[in-house]
């Protein structure tokens, strides 16, 4: 968002006197995470639709249980699923930002599980939602 941001300014700014002015709203915003919100709950509903034939718009509740946030930026990814609340999920990678060791979660921003990488994270959640046994 931050290149699109900035190049829409530059464009904007150069044909016109007043500078651009602006309200956006991505990570750690809770508005962010409640729109994906949102979104899911869309598809999950078209997709209810499509495989059951139904015309309905208003098919079956999908209120999501847990949704998992995986992030390797605390400040970011983790404090933002955290402000946004039930039903999400943030775990917390080793992967880019967050370089914490095999026994430690970030002390101002803690997610509520911390893994060394993604796949680590998936593995969890697949293992969570009875997707997978060992």
């Amino acid at each position: 968002m931050g290149a699109f941001r900035i190049a829409l300014e530059s464009v904007f700014n150069s044909i016109h006197a007043e500078a651009l002015k602006y309200t956006y709203f991505g990570k750690p915003n809770p508005v962010a995470f409640k729109n994906a919100e949102v979104v899911l709950k869309q598809q999950a509903s078209f997709i209810y639709r499509e495989l059951n034939n139904v015309n309905h718009a208003n098919s079956g509740s999908h209120d999501f249980q847990t949704l998992y946030m995986i992030g390797d930026n605390p400040a970011v990814d983790i404090n933002g699923a955290r402000q946004a609340g039930n039903p999400w999920f943030p775990i917390l990678t080793r992967t880019g930002v967050f370089k914490g060791d095999h026994h430690s979660n970030h002390p101002e921003f803690p997610a509520n599980m911390v893994v060394d990488t993604v796949e680590d994270a998936v593995d969890f959640i697949l293992r969570n939602e009875h997707q997978i046994t060992d």
